[in-house]
This record gives structure tokens, C-alpha cells and sequence, in this order.
């Protein structure tokens, strides 16, 4: 960046800065004043919730005037980051500047509005006016504005840094001065957590953010091209849009582990986004089925996976092409429609020599009368209708049972003098008759719990293993899948899956307790199978999806999506709109292009080229070894060196949970012991050194990657091994290391890397 004290107008803009911060400062006080908040202690702001609706409404100003608060706090420290000069063409429609008149538009990451008079000081980075700093450049341009599109010039684009509340940087941009400032920001250390971008939103991805809400949106993503912070991003700037009609809560997104929602837990924060619902599919399983979410096979799939040879692999891929299809959920539902005749019963339900109902009966209650109702449902409401006449048909017996009893106690009576043994008789014929209508009452109440034993089973797990069953019996095709299914079904467990078929049968046996959601985001939908999509779409009852993922790192082989046309047809009502991000941002150009030379080995269909941001660092790194030994050696030097450097995200890998544990240990005994052993069911994610295997690896990002195990044996030339390598090259922003014992991974063949002898 320039010599900041050189710049012209750096006067100019301190002024600015100076009177933007005294704003910020009363609308602060008169928030506080409002909330009766003393010496910025807003802990104790409580509304009593009494149930009424304006206890709610309370409720929702209150929470609404805190999150302005704040916002404004933050906003003492940097209230905006970019100057816009744009003067809209007179005669047009616009939102809140005047046509035909210059306007400053200062652009932050919250808005700031002056009141009583509502002066915008400060443009949100998600309002209209601020598309211009993202997606416009100096001259003619245009945005979208609820009245329609605005046309104007646009004269003056100035990058502005501002830390603490004191102005330390500014530039004014074309084409080149945003690369320096993009590059600028690339070239800082990671945190613990993934960051907002706000500042260095580019073109490509402001068109996604910024995307119809309302369309089902694919984004193809390379790595590193920041697909996972766009969308959450996106998630911001959708509720900002409609803000009106849409909460927090509103907002579903879907990511593959505990591990990556840790990771991505502060960008929603930064960008004063709270409540929006965050989950792995494994756990909106767990809230849709309540107690019938089954017991989980132990091993991941990927791990799985990785003690294969090709062959199993490609019996399991089989397995999950098949378990993940759209094809399956017409299967299932074929099922259904079969398994809701065939568990009726074929008799008449009889009480006794009564006929409660008969099985003609029972099939237009179930098939016609009952059929609005999920399955077991009508069940229920059968049972109801029959608890109803068992009890009218109980009731007559206790009458006629009653009645008989009393005209033999009066035979009795004027039979027999009374006395002992006319007494005894009595009580006897009365002991009987009691008896019998406690029996009778008994079985009132035992008969409808009979009754639900003559229709079919409605067990998840007992009907899912009926449905395979069926299946490899009327096709050979799945036999195989079958043989693979049943035994682990018939141990009342499922694998993970195994869970899109099981949610498409709990819809139609139970129904499901869905909660209200307005927008989806799925991360890594690469991995997500099409069913999954189905039902999740099928779900909540709309196209309003925004699925991220990159076909290059589709590590779940068949069990995910082989490519992004897969989603155009069977799933969604609308049109679904693929974008792609091909500009890899994360890692340095050295890095990125021996990553892509490891996919290059074995291409993907569907993804197309890659470009770096062209910031440079050191070659990777290649260290051969002779033994185990000389390996861990080599890899606590490397570490200890980039921590001498100042890095503090530092990723090590080996290929399996054996493996990193192994590795973990050796390095702590060897005394790096801030090394922390990182597995796929850790709730956390810190920084520092992390040793993981490399199936948790997927999806974040570090300032260092090194990857302990890089042999030829370890990682074989085959394309599922491709995949995982690669996206282990792709994580790190700065350095990349790896270790071989002997001949490296063929996956290295044709990357340009420093190779050291150990």
C-alpha cells in the first residue's frame, strides 16, 4: 500500500472519520439511554415473558436494539472500510440518494443512521449502494435497489484501513490496487477459527452471495476459493435482504462434522448474524426422528474406505451409488405404497364371537378415510376407532353380565331361606360376577394393544430391513447391496447412509416434527448424496437452497455427487443455477499448482480450470527419509521452524486415526508437546499444532500443512487417493511440507517441488 501521509486527501478523511466515530457515539448513548443500561452493563436487560404477544413483541424490539448496540460498539473500533463516490442519472428511481447529486457512500460492515433525522453515515456491505464496491469499477455501472436498477457514475473507489477507531491506511482503487489489497490481506496468518471476508469480497463471489434467494443455487467451488465463507456470507446478506419476513432461526446450514461447525463458528458472530441453526446431517437426523434415530454403525464410511483394497472400494461404491440415488427414493415409495396394504390385516377383528370390524372396513379406514395421515398414524387412528367399540361392545356385556347376575341372586333369594348357606351362595354368585366383569375390563383395555399386533410391524429399522429385503428379491441388481445392508440391520443398527432412506420412510410411516426453515446451506455437497437433497427438499417444502462443494474433493466416492447435474432434475420445482468459483484464493501459487498437479492424474469431469492468485511463496517442500525414525525427526523440524516463523495454524496429517495417533505420540515424546491429537468427533477446533488423519482434514484451512506419510505405498495411484491427497495439498495458505519414507506418492510425479534428502 502507498505511503499513507502522501495521500492527498488524508485530511479530508480524518475529518470524516472523526464525525462518523461522534455519531456512533450518540447513537450508542441514546440505545443505552433507551434500554436504561448504566456504565455499558446490558447483562442485566431482562423481559418478563408472561405469554402475552406483547411480551413477545418486547422481547423482539429489545433483542433487536441490543444487537444495534452492539453493532455500534464494534463500530467504534472500524465503522467503515471503503469510500464510494456515485452520482445516480437524474430522472431515475433509486433507493435513498439523490438523483443527479454526488453522493460519499461509506461502506461498513453494519450500517450506521443517524436519528431522528435517519441519515445513512454509514451503508451496510450488504445494502444495494455497496454491490458498486464489490462488483463495479470506476465509470458507468449499476446496481439493483427494491424500486429497480439504478444507473449512474461511479468516480472515486477508495479502500480505507481503520483499527482502533484511528484512520492507518488509504488507497484509492482501479484493477491493480484491489489485487495489491486482496493480496495484502491473503498474506496474513490464520486464526482459530475462519474469518469474515467483508473487506476482500471479489466480483465471483459477490455474485453468489447476492444470488436469488429464492433459486436453488450449486456453487463449484475449487479450494481455496473461499465457497464455505461466501456462503455464510450469504446467509447474512439473505436475511439483511429479507429481514422483514425472515429469522435467524429461519436459516438451516449443514456441514459434515462438529469439528468444521466449531471452525466455522465466529463468521456468522462477526458479521452480527446470531441464532441461525447449524447442524451435521447426523444431528437434524436425530431432531426429525427423536427416539426412533437408530443406532449408528462405528466406523466412519471414509475410514472404512481407507482400509480397502480397490475392489472392496468399488463394492461399497456400488452399495452407496445405490443407497443415494433418486432411483431409491421412487423404491421407497413404491414400499410404502405396497407396505400400507400389506401390514393391514386380512381377517375381520373380532371380540370374542363379536365382529368389531371388518377387514373391508379396515382397508377404507386406512386406505381411504385415514389416508391424509402418515401411516402409522392411521394406525392410530384405527385403533382409536376400535378402543371406541370395543368399549360400547364391553359395556353391553357388562350390562348383560350384571343383569344375569342379579336375576340369579333374586332366583337365589326366593328359593332358599336365608341363612349360612344361602349367604354363601350369594356371595359366591356375586365374587363370579365381579370377577367376570374384571376380566371383562381387563380385556378392554389389553384388546387394542392386541389389535396393533395383527397389522405389519412399523419399527423404522424392521420395516427399512423389509424394504431390502423385498428389494434384492425382485432385483439382482441390489443383491449386493442387500447382502451388505441386512446383516447390520438385523443387529438394530444402520449405517450413516443408511439415514436420507430412513428420513424417507419416517416421513411416510410417522411423519416428521419439521422444524420452520426458509433457506438450506449445504457445505461439502460433494459428499451429500441426491437422496439426501430429495428428502431434505421433500422436508421443508421448498427450492430456497444454496449447496457449496467441490467435485475435485469428493472423498465419499459414489456415496456423493458424481456431478452437479445430478441436482437438475427430480429434485427441485425450479431451475437450479451452477456457478462456478475457479479462482483459488487460499493458497500461494506454488502450492496450488503442485495441488493441481495431483489431480491432474486423474481429472474430474465437471470442474474446470483453476487460477491462482498470484502470491508467491516457497516451493513445497518434499523430505525423503530413510527410516520411521529420520521421518519423525524431519517432521519436528519443520514444525518447530515454521513456529519459529511466527506461524500459529499448524496442520499435520497422516492417512489414518491409527496413523496421526501414532504420530501424535511420537512427536509429544520427542517433546512437542503443545501438539494436540485431533479426531472427526472433537467439538472444538484451536489453534496450533493439530495432528489429525486425513478425513478430518477436509474443509479447513491452516498457515501450515504437513503431510507425514506422502509414500507411494500409503497413497497408491488411484483416483480416490488423488482426491484425499489433494485436498490435503490444498489447505494451507502459506507452506506446505511433505515426508516420505522411500518412493513418494505417484501423486508427486509432476508437482515442481524442493526435495531434501534426510
Amino acid at each position: 500500500m502507498e505511503t499513507i501521509q502522501k495521500h492527498p486527501h488524508w485530511q479530508e478523511e480524518e475529518n470524516h472519520l472523526e464525525a462518523t466515530l461522534q455519531v456512533v457515539a450518540e447513537e450508542k448513548q441514546k440505545l443505552e439511554d433507551k434500554l436504561g443500561i448504566v456504565n455499558g452493563n446490558d447483562r442485566l436487560i431482562h423481559v418478563l415473558d408472561d405469554g402475552s404477544s406483547d411480551a413477545v413483541v418486547q422481547q423482539f424490539l429489545v433483542k433487536n436494539q441490543l444487537r444495534s448496540l452492539h453493532q455500534l460498539r464494534l463500530s467504534q473500533r472500524q465503522p467503515y472500510f471503503a469510500r464510494l463516490d456515485f452520482t445516480p442519472d437524474p430522472g431515475r428511481k433509486n433507493d435513498w440518494l439523490k438523483a443527479g447529486e454526488l453522493s460519499k457512500v461509506y461502506v461498513g460492515r453494519w450500517g450506521v443512521i443517524q436519528t431522528p433525522e435517519y441519515k445513512v453515515w454509514v451503508a451496510d456491505w450488504r445494502s444495494p449502494v455497496a454491490n458498486l464496491y464489490y462488483s463495479g469499477q470506476v465509470g458507468r455501472v449499476s446496481y439493483e435497489c427494491p424500486d429497480g436498477s439504478v444507473y449512474g457514475e461511479l468516480s472515486l473507489k477508495r479502500m480505507l484501513t481503520i483499527e482502533d477507531g484511528k484512520l492507518t491506511g488509504m488507497q484509492d482503487t482501479g484493477l491493480a490496487g484491489q489485487e495489491k489489497f486482496l493480496t495484502d490481506a491473503l498474506s496474513q496468518l490464520t486464526s482459530s477459527r475462519l474469518r469474515e471476508v467483508v473487506t476482500t469480497i471479489q466480483a465471483e463471489q459477490n455474485a453468489v452471495i447476492r444470488a436469488d434467494p429464492m433459486q436453488p443455487l450449486c456453487v463449484q467451488g475449487v479450494a481455496g476459493s473461499g465457497k464455505t465463507t461466501i456462503a455464510l456470507h450469504r446467509i447474512a446478506w439473505i436475511l439483511y435482504r429479507l429481514q422483514k419476513t425472515l429469522q435467524p432461526q429461519q436459516l438451516l446450514i449443514i456441514a459434515p462434522n462438529p469439528l468444521f461447525l466449531s471452525y466455522i463458528s465466529k463468521v456468522l458472530p462477526d458479521l452480527g448474524v446470531d441464532d441461525v441453526r447449524q447442524v451435521t446431517f447426523e444431528g437434524l437426523c436425530k431432531q426429525l426422528l427423536g427416539k426412533r434415530m437408530p443406532r449408528l454403525q462405528d466406523v466412519p464410511q471414509l475410514r472404512l474406505r481407507l482400509g480397502m483394497t480397490k475392489p472392496e472400494r468399488d463394492r461399497l461404491d456400488d452399495t452407496l451409488l445405490r443407497k443415494g440415488s433418486l432411483a431409491l427414493y421412487d423404491r421407497l415409495q413404491d414400499f410404502l405404497a405396497y407396505w400400507e396394504e400389506a401390514c393391514l390385516p386380512t381377517e375381520d377383528i373380532r371380540l370374542g364371537n363379536t365382529v368389531l370390524m371388518t377387514a373391508a372396513e379396515v382397508r377404507r379406514y386406512c386406505l381411504t378415510d385415514f389416508r391424509h395421515f402418515p401411516l402409522a398414524a392411521r394406525m392410530g387412528e384405527l385403533i382409536k376407532v376400535i378402543r371406541n367399540r370395543v368399549k360400547t361392545v364391553v359395556e353391553k356385556l357388562h350390562a348383560a353380565i350384571t343383569e344375569a347376575a342379579e336375576k340369579k341372586l333374586d332366583q337365589l333369594l326366593h328359593a332358599m331361606p336365608d341363612g349360612p348357606e344361602r349367604r354363601q351362595k350369594a356371595t359366591l354368585l356375586l365374587n363370579s360376577r365381579d370377577q367376570r366383569l374384571e376380566e371383562l375390563d381387563a380385556l378392554g383395555k389389553a384388546f387394542p394393544k392386541q389389535v396393533e399386533k395383527l397389522f405389519g410391524t412399523m419399527e423404522l429399522l424392521e420395516v427399512y430391513r423389509l424394504f431390502w429385503q423385498r428389494l434384492s428379491d425382485s432385483d439382482a441388481a441390489c443383491a449386493a447391496a442387500a447382502e451388505a445392508t441386512l446383516p447390520l440391520l438385523e443387529k438394530k443398527r444402520a449405517a450413516r447412509e443408511d439415514l436420507p432412506a430412513l428420513l424417507v420412510l419416517a416421513r411416510g410411516l410417522y411423519g416428521l416434527n419439521t422444524p420452520d426453515v426458509r433457506h438450506v446451506v449445504i457445505d461439502e455437497a460433494q459428499d451429500v448424496p441426491p437422496l439426501q437433497v430429495k428428502i431434505l427438499r421433500e422436508i421443508f417444502g421448498h427450492d430456497a437452497f444454496t449447496l457449496v462443494g467441490d467435485l475435485c474433493q469428493g472423498i465419499c466416492g459414489d456415496g456423493g455427487i458424481r456431478q452437479w447435474s445430478d441436482l437438475s432434475a427430480g429434485i427441485f420445482k425450479k431451475p437450479v443455477e451452477t456457478v462456478a468459483l475457479s479462482t483459488a484464493y487460499r493458497s500461494t501459487a506454488e502450492i496450488t499448482d503442485a495441488a493441481l498437479s495431483v489431480i491432474a492424474r486423474h481429472p474430474v469431469d465437471g470442474v474446470g480450470h483453476t487460477q491462482p492468485v498470484l502470491r508467491h511463496g516457497d516451493k513445497p517442500l518434499l523430505v525423503r527419509c530413510q527410516n520411521q525414525k529420520s521421518r519423525t525427526k524431519a517432521v519436528l523440524d519443520i514444525l518447530r521452524g515454521w513456529q519459529n516463523e511466527g506461524y500459529r495454524g499448524i496442520g499435520v496429517a497422516a492417512k489414518d486415526p491409527k496413523a496421526a495417533k501414532a504420530l501424535h505420540k511420537a512427536l509429544v515424546d520427542a517433546g512437542l508437546t503443545d501438539a494436540r491429537l485431533v479426531t472427526e468427533g472433537d467439538p472444538s477446533f484451536e489453534g496450533g499444532i493439530q495432528v489429525m488423519d486425513a478425513g478430518v482434514v477436509k474443509g479447513l484451512e491452516f498457515d501450515c500443512m504437513l503431510i507425514a506419510d506422502a509414500d507411494a505405498e500409503t497413497y497408491p495411484d488411484q483416483r480416490f487417493y488423488a482426491k484425499l491427497f489433494y485436498v490435503l495439498c490444498t489447505r494451507p495458505l502459506h507452506r506446505l511440507a511433505l515426508c516420505c519414507v522411500g518412493e513418494p506418492t505417484a501423486h508427486l510425479e509432476n508437482a515442481d517441488l524442493a526435495v531434501r534428502e534426510e
